[in-house]
């Protein structure tokens, strides 16, 4: 298992670049490779290993190291060939082979709706392989399961109409075949690989506090109504009058409201004739006036944020600020780096209480959360954010005095009102849904899906904007990159306030590599 994590570890830039679409985030060669270490690291530890040790070793490892959907799942078929091989201290090759059966069928089992020309695939025709053919070696047996996880493979576009488009094999499947592969080298006696590392990470140049301290002035408010027969969007027309950065959520028996507001004091007074307020904050915004004081002012407020019991995963400074400010407990990851299934719940097990919500705030961290989640002695409840403004959303929406279930539901109701544009550029030549892409190209995606490309990032927005115009949205809040200027952001506001009149914008430097925008609309 070490050689294979050796030879993945050499061929895992090449799984990355296997990416469906051709952002600079394909990142499930870096899971895997983050994920089998994780479990071989935990095998490793073992004074005295047998076959079923080092299996649930393994198992273990991975399960708490998993990044990524592509890692989750590797997990489970580690966990499927632990249990495989739960009985034995040595194993022969046919016993080896019922471990790799074992593995399928944990990896099809973990995935509610299994596609055909993915990991599962290849898991599933090297396990028919191995124990439909008759073999006398450990080398034997892997040169079978490596020559199926190989055609397999090569099958996968003709199984994913995706994966044929983009002129790619599938991602996950290369990288299960690439650690047969690594299984293979080791029994046939192959020396280890020279890696060449390679630097995946990109510069933040963000200073968010110090640059764009003054952007925002006012007070951020925020405080929930406990009433009767409330309307939500009554409210939130009220509150209107008293600020912006509007967020009213809820039902007719609790809202909460956030906003920035000069007059913190009126817009409460006003919130007070739908009901009795709970847990109010407004903190002072407006860095300029305290220049002098700008240390203490930043402690002071850091202090009076009460931490709550929900996990967010963000990158990018600014973002991390924004939930911090919200009272949660980050855990650094996006796009282009996954956190494992441990970092999740080393951060779900800090909190204090019983129980706790996790916002994944990207697809391909879902997994790993729910996996936390199942490990965790906590009642723990994963809202599958899949982008931040939809954790942003659901954490606003969260409420310290409601009970679990009550959050939970409010913050799946907040996530599921807003719409994600994102812009990025394109890492290689594509075809992917009748949109011919250029290495270098922008790329527009609205909800995860390629909706456009072109060369202006922000034109792309605007583009985006106007399909969008016939759901009249009322609310952009742009979350710039470390590589856009301030200059560049100021002028798309303003061409956004002049060609959407009832769209208010607001700009915050969300510190985010590789992508130059990312955009909550409401």
């Amino acid at each position: 298992m070490a050689a294979s994590l050796e030879w993945l570890e050499a061929n895992s830039t090449r799984i990355d670049r296997l990416n469906v679409f051709p952002v600079p985030d394909g990142d499930t060669g870096t899971n895997m490779v983050l994920t089998m270490r994780a479990a071989v690291e935990q095998a490793a530890r073992l004074e005295s290993p047998t076959v079923a040790e080092v299996g649930r070793g393994l198992a273990r490892g991975a399960l708490l190291g998993a990044r990524g959907n592509s890692g989750v799942i590797l997990s489970q078929i580690l966990r499927g060939m632990s249990e495989g091989l739960a009985k034995f201290s040595q194993c022969s090759p046919a016993e080896l082979a019922q471990g790799i059966k074992h593995a399928s069928r944990a990896a099809d089992e973990s995935v509610t709706n299994p596609v055909e020309g993915t990991i599962l695939t290849v898991a599933r025709d090297a396990a028919k392989a191995a124990v439909s053919n008759t073999v006398d070696t450990l080398e034997d047996l892997g040169t079978t399961v490596v020559d199926a996880a190989r055609t397999s493979v090569r099958r996968t576009p003709e199984q994913l109409a995706v994966l044929k488009e983009a002129g790619v094999v599938d991602a996950g499947g290369q990288g299960l075949l690439v650690i047969y592969e690594g299984l293979l080298r080791n029994l046939r006696g192959l020396p280890p690989p020279e890696i060449v590392a390679e630097d995946r990470g990109v510069e933040v140049f963000s200073e968010f506090a110090v640059a764009h301290g003054a952007d925002e002035h006012g007070y951020c408010t925020e405080f929930v109504i406990l009433g009767e027969d409330m309307d939500p969007d009554v409210v939130r027309e009220t509150m209107g009058e008293y600020g912006g950065s509007l967020l009213v959520v809820g039902d007719p028996t609790l809202i909460r409201v956030h906003m920035h507001t000069e007059t913190p004091g009126e817009a409460l007074t006003a919130a007070m004739s739908y009901g009795p307020l709970d847990a109010v904050k407004a903190e002072n915004m407006d860095m300029q006036q305290a220049e002098n004081f700008a240390t203490a002012a930043t402690e002071a407020t850091a202090a009076t944020v009460a931490r709550v019991p929900v996990v967010a995963t963000a990158t990018g400074e600014g973002l991390t600020q924004v939930f911090e400010s919200l009272g949660a407990t980050v855990v650094e990851g996006g796009a282009s780096m996954n956190p494992s299934a441990g970092d999740i719940l080393q951060a779900v097990d800090g909190l204090d209480g019983d129980w706790a919500v996790v916002l994944p705030n990207n697809k391909n961290i879902v997994m790993a959360a729910r996996q936390a989640a199942e490990q965790s002695d906590k009642d723990v409840r994963v809202v599958g954010t899949r982008t931040v403004p939809e954790g942003v959303a659901a954490m606003v929406a969260f409420n310290a005095t409601a009970a679990a279930d009550v959050n939970e539901r409010m913050m799946e109701s907040a996530a599921g009102d807003i719409t994600t544009l994102e812009i990025t550029q394109a890492v290689r030549d594509a075809t992917i849904g009748g949109l011919t892409i250029k290495q270098g190209d922008y790329l527009g995606l609205q909800d995860d899906d390629l909706v456009t490309t072109g060369q202006a990032p922000n034109d792309l927005v605007k583009q985006m904007l106007e399909g969008l115009a016939d759901d009249e949205p009322e609310l952009a809040t742009i979350y710039y990159g470390s590589q856009v200027s301030a200059d560049t952001v100021e002028q798309l506001s303003d061409e956004l306030q002049a060609g959407f009149p009832d769209l208010e914008v607001e700009v915050i430097a969300g510190g985010q590599e590789l992508y130059d925008y990312v955009i909550s609309i409401e």
